[in-house]
């Protein structure tokens, strides 16, 4: 990949799709989860002891995190064609 290379990027433009909840840099079911830090208001609270925590008692998706398919990830990558 590169000027002169195999994937000519003078010639070519080069677009690559990340995968939706894998652990190459997209969000996952291991991804801090935003919005739910304890020094927020006490129903808050409430709402955050029910929320999965990784080891270091961080917010995390978990099980909340959607179903993702391969059939969900094709669809994407031809709306982005």
């Amino acid at each position: 990949l590169g000027p002169g290379k195999a994937f000519d990027t003078d010639q070519y433009f080069v677009v690559c799709c990340n995968i939706l909840g894998s652990c190459y840099g997209s969000a996952g079911p291991e991804s801090l989860r935003p919005g739910y830090d304890e020094n927020n208001s006490e129903s808050h609270r409430n709402i955050s002891s029910k929320i999965p925590k990784n080891k270091h008692n961080q917010p995390i998706y978990g099980i909340d995190f959607p179903d993702v398919s391969v059939r969900d990830t094709v669809r994407l990558q031809l709306l982005l064609l």
